[in-house]
């Protein structure tokens, strides 16, 4: 449980960064493309992450392939563009507050789809992770540039963008749990190809050469291998041990990873809201993970006894 809660926030504190990195990416290559080429670097980081241990295995019965082209289409693919698309038309400001919509449908989607019961303490984590997030986001983009005519398109798609990242964890739970989290996550990253290569190719004409393209190109080779390589894997290993549910409150920790990396590496100062949005988003953590900590020190207890 305690290494799977390692993985999981070292998995939002990566994807804190890529919204930043997006932007930058995108000074040079149209949308769709960056998304393909990030996850084609991914799936070769797999593929040689797993040589030496014997390479990717695709053992998957009729309804776990359904399954995975479902999380590849409509669970990753979808929601990966739909983001990037997103941010073209708003700002990063508002992907930060919008991307708040996934904690509280990965809930939904869990009860609907994996019958996982929503506790109370869960509800109020959540709202507690919400409030935190909220104090630190508003800082940098208000809540009612939400609803300009400037930015209205854009923030209405990273809205779905949010509520489709929703179904990934639900969806691909019951997976990782059966298989290696790297052969569900390169599996899933297959099928994805189904909409992000049309997608890129009707993208040609937009390509072009200048001196914002090796910047934008070494900026995709850093999504691919940290996010949706390193940060996608360990996601999808954390599942094994962590209800859809209870991984909800952890995306609230992309924001706060985003300040910390401009205090860090930008020398920006920390505000007040953002340490209370800190101490409220931590709060909203361990209200979410107590009960199955307690569970677990329970079921622990009598074998320490015994082997006493």
């Amino acid at each position: 449980m305690s290494g799977a809660v390692v993985l999981i926030i070292l998995a939002n504190v990566i994807g804190g960064a890529t919204y930043l990195a997006q932007k930058c990416a995108l000074d040079g290559l149209p949308p769709a493309t960056v998304t393909l080429l990030r996850n084609l670097i991914a799936m070769a980081c797999m593929v040689l992450w797993l040589a030496p241990k014997g390479g990717l295995t695709w053992r998957y019965d009729r309804a776990e392939l359904r399954r995975l082209a479902l999380v590849g289409v409509v669970g990753y693919a979808a929601p990966l563009l739909l983001g990037i698309w997103g941010l073209r038309g708003s700002t990063a400001g508002n992907g930060s507050i919008l991307i708040l919509l996934e904690p509280a449908s990965i809930l939904v989607f869990s009860w609907l789809l994996l019958r996982e019961r929503i506790r109370v303490i869960q509800v109020l984590g959540i709202l507690a992770g919400l409030a935190g997030a909220l104090c630190i986001v508003l800082e940098q983009a208000p809540i009612g540039d939400l609803f300009t005519g400037a930015h209205l398109r854009g923030n209405l798609v990273l809205a779905a963008h949010g509520i489709l990242w929703g179904l990934y964890s639900p969806l691909m739970l019951p997976l990782a749990r059966r298989h290696r989290a790297t052969d569900v996550t390169f599996a899933a990253m297959v099928f994805s190809m189904l909409l992000l290569v049309p997608a890129t190719l009707a993208e040609i004409p937009q390509w072009h050469g200048g001196p914002t393209l090796g910047p934008a190109l070494l900026w995709t080779l850093a999504l691919g291998v940290i996010a949706s390589f390193g940060g996608t894997v360990l996601w999808v290993t954390a599942l094994q041990h962590l209800n859809a549910s209870t991984v909800a409150p952890f995306v609230f920790l992309q924001p706060l990873s985003g300040v910390l990396a401009g205090h860090l590496v930008l020398g920006e100062v920390l505000t007040r809201e953002a340490l209370l949005g800190g101490l409220l988003i931590g709060a909203g953590v361990l209200l979410v993970i107590a009960p199955s900590m307690r569970r677990r020190s329970a079921t622990a207890a009598p074998t320490r006894a015994t082997a006493d």
